[in-house]
Formats: structure tokens, sequence, C-alpha cells
């Protein structure tokens, strides 16, 4: 095989494949051999059917294989060997294959440009670096004991109080007929959780175990189920228990509870998750700012091809963005066409920066396993909840899975710069109260991505 290589300009390449005819005959004589080996005909045993009658009933697809196997030996040819990767699909131009005669395609393709890189040091960021004080620790604490307390028997009172679990039997109806999902015994149910609809659970307060009432609502305009949005009800309700929540004291058994040895410990996890969380969104953001000065820092062409997947990628977050503030499509899809020209130069340094990226990684041989892809996916799918199935459905396509591939890879490099760059670290107090607290989990705060979303679950219960 005979691969010719033209420059067409900086980023485009036109390769000329030529391949002899004793190989391209060896090609049509595999590829009939294989037919031969599984087919047979009225009148033949397998393996024993005539070339002539196999030309004549699959010569065309003969053909069309023998001319795509030639294709991709070239195209492998020219990644393999002279470490040319096409961006985007090449421009093929070639007639079919032909027995007794030498196969030539031509090729026609754009590629990354090789830039010389600058030093890192000559890039300036600047990198927030998160301390936890001892009174947020201590206020996170709190969080904790609260997640683990306990509801146990109240045993001096009978009066219902908010924060109180009760226990309950309750019949909803609608103009005096039950309606279902709006029957339930032995509920429990913690007042002031804001679980049930709207005014139940106040109702609730002050009432007494062991007596009836009942609870006049009205279900919200945008409740779940259309038969009840919007309705008046009435619940038939008997209370059956008290029980109080019991928070634990902040000591050595609140350790225990969560897994660890003493509190001294528990302060220690508690302070270092917290940091992290801080210093992981910070660290995202400095990745953010060097991606941005690499892409100023460099002047060169970027692929058409790069540039107009940029622009459309920008085009649908553009609309996206707007349809999620409530613009109508329509409306939203002029929007980001008035505003694309004017964020062209954004776009350019953005696929400046990836192709720079792009060298560092290859250059410095940093990579991301088929086991991190893995990983990283898995993780969001747990933050993502109900959304989790589908969004696993929509990376293990092969092309979604390269992309995500390739940003995780570019995150790495980005983490390596960042140990070479001119970095000011700046500190920063985390703030009281406001911390990443989260009401279902001991900081596992990972932002890093923007796939995770809360989502509220459906009700069980036509009264929650």
């Amino acid at each position: 095989m005979q691969l010719e290589i033209e420059e067409l300009g900086p980023v485009r390449r036109r390769a000329r494949i030529e391949v002899p005819a004793p190989r391209v005959d060896s090609a049509f004589s595999g590829a009939y051999n294989r037919i031969a080996q599984r087919v047979s005909l009225p009148g033949f045993r397998k393996g024993r059917v005539p070339m002539s009658h196999l030309r004549k009933r699959y010569g065309r697809q003969v053909t069309s294989d023998v001319t795509n196997e030639l294709l991709e030996q070239g195209f492998r040819t020219l990644i393999d060997e002279h470490k040319l990767s096409p961006l985007g699909q090449p421009e093929v131009d070639l007639e079919p294959a032909k027995q007794g005669r030498s196969f030539v395609a031509t090729l026609t393709f754009e590629v990354a440009p090789t830039v010389e890189l600058l030093d890192p040091q000559s890039y300036a960021v600047e990198q927030e670096k998160w301390t936890a004080s001892e009174a947020v620790v201590d206020h996170e604490l709190e969080h904790i004991a609260e997640r683990v307390a306990a509801f146990e028997d109240v045993t001096d009172r009978e009066i219902a109080e908010d924060g109180d679990q009760v226990v309950l039997d309750y019949r909803g109806e609608i103009d005096e007929v039950p309606f279902p999902g709006g029957t339930a015994s032995d509920a429990t149910l913690e007042l002031g959780s804001g679980r049930f609809i709207p005014g139940f659970e106040e109702q609730v307060v002050g009432q007494k175990v062991g007596e009836d009432f009942a609870i006049e609502v009205a279900f919200p305009e945008d409740y779940p189920s259309a038969d009840l949005a919007g309705k008046p009800a009435v619940f038939h309700c008997t209370l059956k228990g008290l029980k109080a929540k019991v928070v634990p004291a902040i000591d050595d058994s609140l350790a225990e509870k969560v897994g660890l040895e003493n509190l001294a410990d528990l302060k220690a996890r508690v302070k270092a998750d917290i940091e992290n969380h801080f210093n992981s969104q910070s660290a995202g953001t400095a990745r953010d700012a060097l991606k941005v000065e690499i892409g100023k820092a460099y002047d060169f062409e970027v692929p058409p091809v790069l540039l107009e997947a940029g622009l459309a990628d920008k085009r649908n977050s553009l609309v996206r963005e707007a349809i999620q503030e409530g613009v109508a499509r329509e409306e939203a899809e002029e929007k980001a066409d008035a505003a694309l020209e004017e964020q062209r130069d954004e776009v350019v340094r953005a696929s400046r920066a990836e192709i720079v990226l792009d060298q560092i990684g290859d250059a410095q041989d940093i990579s991301v396993s088929d086991q991190e892809v893995d990983m990283y996916v898995e993780h969001i799918v747990r933050q993502t909840g109900q959304y989790g199935p589908r969004f696993r459905q929509v990376y293990a396509d092969p092309n979604r899975r390269a992309g995500l591939r390739r940003r995780m890879r570019q995150d790495k490099v980005l983490d390596f710069l960042l140990t070479k760059a001119n970095v000011t670290a700046i500190p920063k107090d985390v703030p009281e109260h406001d911390h990443g607290h989260d009401d279902d989990h001991d900081h596992d705060h990972d932002h890093d991505h923007d796939h995770a979303h809360d989502h509220g679950e459906q009700p069980e219960d036509a009264a929650e």
C-alpha cells in the first residue's frame, strides 16, 4: 500500500491511498472464500458453489465489502504509521474496488495543528484555599446529631407538639366520598417536616392521643394527581401514639454512631470533608480560569470542523438556558442565533485551549482509564436519583463516552498544569451556617459536574 500526504493548509491534509492490483485481487478472493464457506445454493453443497455463481449472486456485496476493507486499512495506516488523526469525517473520493486493477482513494480532512507549547509558569491564576473554623465544624456536628437522632415513645404527655413523630390512622374524603390513596393505618409523620400537604400537619399539633378529629385542607393546584389538584378534602383521623426526637449528645458516642472511634476523629473527619468540598469547587474554578488563560495565550487557526462543533455546542447551551428561564423554543433559538456571533471569539479561544490541552496530555502521557470513566458515570448516577439510569444509558453510547473521557483527560491536564503554573493561593474561611450542608449525606458533596439535580419524589400517599 502506498500512501502520499499533501498539506493543503495549516490544518488541512489530503491523503492518496493506492493499493496494487495483486493485493486487491487477494482481498476479493478472501471475501468470496468467506462467503463460499457459509452459503449453499440449490444443487450445490456448502463450500462447493462455483465461483461464477458466487460472483453473479454476491458480486455487488463483495465489491462493497472489499472497497470498505481497503479504505479502512488505508485509514488505519494513516493513523498508526503517519500519526495523523482526522477531525470529523474525511471527504472521500474513490471508485469501487475492481479485480485486476489497483485501488485508489483520496481522503481530504482536517487535523489539529501542532502547537509550540508555552512554559506553564507563564500562566497566572488565583485559587481559593478554604479553612473550616471550629465554629463551622461544631455547627455541622449539630446537623450530624440531628440526622442520627432517634424517636422514642412519649410517656409524660398525650398532646401532640411540633417536632413529634405521630402515629395515626386517617381516611380522606372529597364531598364525603373516600378517594384512592387517601386512607392509611398506623402512618408515621414527623410534625413540621412538610411531608404532608399544606395545613395537614399544623392541625395535628394539639390533638390528644386516643381521640378522633377531622382535618380540613385543600390540595395544591399543582398536585401531581389531576383528580385531586385544587380540591378541598376532609381527613378523619385518630391519633394513636407520640414519639419525641432524642438528639444524641455531641461526644464519643456520636462518633461511634457514624462509625468512628471518638469525637476527635469525627471532628477531624468533618473538618476535612468541609474543606475538601470547598477546595474541590475552587479547584474547578481555577481549572476554568486556567483554561481561559490558555485560550488567550495562543493564536493559531482552529480547524473549521472543530469551530463549527464548538459553535453548535454553544448555541445548544444558549437555547437550553433560555428555555429553562421560561422562554419559548422558537424565541430561544432566535436569541441564541443573535448572541452566537458575539461569542464566536470565546468559542475560538476555548477550542484553542482544548487543542493545547490534548497536545500536553499526549506529551505528558496523561490518560483516563475505562475504570475511571465507569466510576465517574456511576458517581453521577448516584447523584441524579431517579434519573440515574437514563444518565447511565446516555453514556453507554461510544461517542458520548469518548467525549466524556476527553473532558476528564483535559481536567487531569489542567490539574497537572496547576502544579506548574504561577498560582496565587487566596486564603478563605468557610462561612458559618453556609458550608454545603446536605440533609441526606455526611459531606458527600461533589459538585464537579452539571448533571446532578435535586428531583422531588412523587408522593406515595394522597395526604403527602
